[in-house]
């Protein structure tokens, strides 16, 4: 069984496979959803493009009889900038980001298995992109960017326990 955090963790890993730049129109500027990977600092360069999804620690308070948590989870998008300039990629991996995560077209409401569909509200009351940026400096030789957004999530669980809403 799951807990409403990791139900969340796995709805952003889910959902950065999104990041392609196919289709019309265009969506993206990047193909950093190629791979999606959680948790890990050393990618081999084959692996590239790719994005990485963090779980940062979280705040909590109870509030209404229920208690509110306020995480964060920060997403880093890498890819090879070749002869393109490595600022300019790592604009476009930074707008990825936040239009992947903040994009009112992200459906977050869970279907029940009734007829007709109905829903059950998101996980995540909001998701509110709250920093992030490129470290344009890179060491010579360097073949790939990185660029990163960091996102607050506010959701509510039972008092004790982290299981239900």
């Amino acid at each position: 069984m799951n807990t409403i955090r990791e139900l969340i963790i796995l709805e952003f890993l889910a959902r950065a496979a999104v990041i392609v730049n196919t289709g019309s129109p265009q969506a993206y500027s990047t193909n950093i959803g190629a791979k999606v990977i959680r948790a890990r600092k050393s990618l081999d360069p084959d692996e590239l493009p790719a994005v990485v999804i963090w779980p940062l620690p979280e705040e909590n308070t109870n509030a209404y009889g229920k208690c509110k948590h306020t995480m964060q989870i920060r997403a880093d998008g890498i890819a090879k900038f070749g002869t393109t300039d490595q600022s300019v990629i790592g604009e476009q991996i930074l707008g990825d980001l936040i239009k992947c995560f903040t994009s009112t077209t992200w459906d977050r409401r869970r279907p029940k298995a009734t007829s007709p569909v109905t829903y059950d509200s998101p996980y995540a009351e909001s998701i509110v992109y709250t920093s992030g940026g490129t470290d344009s400096t890179l060491e010579d030789g360097a073949v790939a960017v990185g660029s990163q957004a960091t996102f607050t999530v506010t959701y509510w669980t039972k008092i004790g326990n982290p299981y239900e809403q």
